[in-house]
């Protein structure tokens, strides 16, 4: 990541912040550890400005995330009016805020002409875009956006930094929280010197490493445990050389499990010896059906393959949601529909 391209950014964001008085930090729907603990990092340190803070997510917080100071605050609803600046923290397009239909007014304001047509014209409030993924085009009315940083939370680390705002222990828990998640316990191909330079500097702010290790990759509840094997009891591989997986709502039910008891699997599925790449498709209480992508192979592009059903990513770890269900057949056979109910595209893995 170059601190220095992106001085100007983090200037626009800061004097934003630090204009406002309220504020409200988004994470994307289905929220991982990266999503969570880079909207905490921020959050402390903006409080610590005397800012009011409120973090924000459509569904809740998984089991594996719960446990950072404040994390039991995120709220799943909001008053646009309420907030003076919106920021969104690793969404790589607008629809993964999954406001931008119930509050069009986060991204367009009132219609403007431009070349002879009317156009939507900007919010009346500035939206900050802090993401990492390759996907993202910059949604925002300020794009804090670098595809060459391994998390969110790396790039949180570094506009704290330039912000002249101290990294508490809990701030240097949080940014360590969403670190380690997105590289994969520091296993995956984006951990590099940098990384593990910053790693090091959040252990030496105080860290709780142990923990985050512990709650992220090595505590797994029994309902978890009875989830995760009716997904690998349905697990295979297809003709085209694709680990395919699948859960429903119904698996959730019978298990006391969430959607975010998912987390963590996709990686399990993706260790298959000679896999093209990892899909698991997982049905929501909203009617959507999500795909993650995951591959170890450098010839396979999964943001190309996710950006198919409007989603996107990056190279090796992607996904996507689209209007549907689950329906299983001899392999897995996403049914989408609009809002009458009609099909509009099945897909078959």
């Amino acid at each position: 990541m170059s601190v220095d391209g992106m001085k100007a950014k983090f200037g626009e964001a800061k004097k934003a912040l630090m204009a406002a008085d309220r504020i409200c930090i988004i994470s994307h729907r289905s929220p991982d550890g990266d999503a969570v603990g880079s909207n905490l990092a921020l959050r402390y340190a903006l409080e610590a400005q005397g800012k009011h803070v409120v973090s924000a997510c459509v569904d809740p917080v998984p089991g594996n995330s719960i446990w950072l100071a404040e994390a039991k605050t995120f709220v799943q609803d909001f008053d646009v009016d309420d907030f003076d600046v919106i920021v969104s923290v690793d969404c790589g397009a607008k629809k993964l805020v999954s406001f931008h239909e119930k509050k069009p007014e986060l991204f367009e304001g009132p219609p403007v002409e431009k070349d002879g047509a009317w156009v939507p014209g900007p919010p009346a409030k500035p939206f900050i875009n802090i993401d990492h993924h390759e996907s993202n085009k910059g949604y925002g009315t300020i794009n804090l956006v670098d595809p060459q940083a391994a998390a969110t939370a790396f790039i949180i680390f570094f506009f704290i930094r330039y912000a002249g705002w101290e990294i508490t222990k809990n701030t240097a828990t949080a940014l360590m929280h969403g670190l380690y998640f997105d590289t994969g316990s520091f296993m995956h191909s984006n951990t590099n010197e940098y990384v593990l330079k910053v790693a090091s500097e959040l252990m030496a702010k105080g860290a709780d490493f142990k923990r985050t290790a512990k709650e992220l990759f090595h505590t797994t509840p029994l309902n978890k445990m009875r989830l995760w094997g009716r997904i690998l009891e349905r697990t295979y591989v297809n003709e085209d050389g694709v680990t395919v997986s699948a859960v429903n709502k119904h698996d959730y039910e019978v298990t006391d499990s969430v959607s975010g008891d998912t987390g963590g699997i996709i990686d399990f599925l993706n260790s298959v010896p000679g896999s093209k790449y990892t899909i698991l498709l997982s049905e929501d209480e909203r009617g959507m059906v999500k795909g993650s992508l995951r591959t170890q192979r450098d010839d396979v592009n999964l943001s190309d393959i996710a950006g198919e059903f409007g989603g996107g990513g990056h190279p090796k770890a992607s996904g996507f949601g689209m209007p549907g269900r689950l329906e299983p057949q001899i392999s897995w056979k996403v049914v989408g529909e609009n809002g009458q109910g009609a099909h509009e595209r099945d897909v078959q893995f």
